[in-house]
C-alpha cells in the first residue's frame, strides 16, 4: 500500500484551488447568453458572438499559457503558482464586469459590444491562467498515480459544489422574485 506523500493541508488547498474558476464557469455557461440578450438587449446573434469570442479567447489563451507556464523558470510564487495567481487576479477583476449593465462613462467612448468583449477576453485569459496553473501543479505535488487520482477527485468534488452553489443561489433569487 502506498503512503500518501501530500500533506492533508496541501490536498485541501489543491482541491479548492480551482473553485473560483468553477463558480465562474457555471455562471458563464448558464447565464451569459440570457444576460446579454435579455438584460443588455443585444440581439441573439450578438449575444452568441460574445460567447464565441470568449471561447476563442479561452482556446488561444489556454495554448499560450500552457506553453508559457512550461517555459517559466521561476515566478513570484513559483513556476505554477504565479500563473495561477495572475489568473485569479484577472478573473476577480473582470468577471463581475462581464455581468454588469455597461458603464456609461466607458461606453460613451466605445460601443457596448466592444466594452463587454474587452472584459470577456480578460476573464477568459485569467480563467486559462488559473486553470493551467492549477492543474499543472498536480504533477508537481506527487508522482504517485493514486495520489493524482485522489487529488483530481477532490478537485472535481469542489467543482460539483460550485455548480450546486450557483444553481441554489439562482433558485433562491428567482423564488424570492416570484413571491413578490
Amino acid at each position: 500500500m502506498e503512503i500518501d506523500d501530500v500533506l492533508p493541508c496541501r490536498k485541501f488547498a489543491f482541491s479548492i484551488g480551482h473553485f473560483l474558476n468553477d463558480l465562474c464557469a457555471s455562471v458563464w455557461f448558464s447565464y451569459s447568453l440570457v444576460f446579454y440578450h435579455v438584460v443588455v438587449k443585444f440581439s441573439n446573434s450578438s449575444a452568441g458572438y460574445l460567447l464565441l469570442i470568449g471561447q476563442v479567447a479561452d482556446a488561444l489563451a489556454t495554448a499560450f499559457v500552457g506553453f508559457a507556464s512550461d517555459k517559466t523558470k521561476h515566478g513570484l510564487c513559483g513556476k505554477r503558482k504565479s500563473w495561477h495567481l495572475l489568473g485569479v487576479i484577472c478573473v476577480l477583476c473582470s468577471f463581475s464586469i462581464c455581468f454588469q449593465v455597461e458603464n456609461e462613462a466607458f461606453t460613451s467612448i466605445v460601443s457596448p459590444f466592444i466594452y463587454y468583449t474587452i472584459f470577456i477576453i480578460i476573464f477568459q485569459f485569467g480563467w486559462a491562467c488559473s486553470q493551467i496553473g492549477h492543474l499543472s501543479m498536480l504533477n508537481e505535488l506527487t508522482s504517485k498515480d493514486g495520489e493524482r487520482v485522489a487529488l483530481n477527485a477532490y478537485r472535481h468534488a469542489w467543482s460539483i459544489v460550485a455548480n450546486i452553489f450557483v444553481y441554489t443561489v439562482t433558485w433562491f433569487l428567482l423564488d424570492k422574485n416570484e413571491t413578490r
